[in-house]
């Protein structure tokens, strides 16, 4: 069983994001471009080593997906 944490409804509302995500998503943005990765690869290659991984929809949004909800605070604490 896995833990589940919603970052964004769907809308492409940078704003409305936990501001967690908007810096983690910046750090990957800048990665990606410097390297000519695609953000998303980026975005789950960082939080794979956490146990993480970023699940894009278009009905449920976006949302990262935990095997333990410890790692999830863990980010939080790091990307604040």
């Amino acid at each position: 069983n896995k833990f589940r944490v919603t970052v964004a409804r769907g809308a492409w509302d940078y704003d409305e994001w936990p501001s967690y995500f908007r810096n983690f998503h910046k750090y990957c943005v800048e990665k990606a471009d410097d390297n000519g990765w695609l953000t998303s690869t980026t975005m789950n290659y960082e939080l794979r080593s956490l146990g993480g991984k970023l699940i894009q929809t278009s009905t449920q949004g976006w949302y990262i997906r935990w095997d333990k909800e410890e790692s999830h605070t863990f980010f939080v604490l790091k990307w604040t």
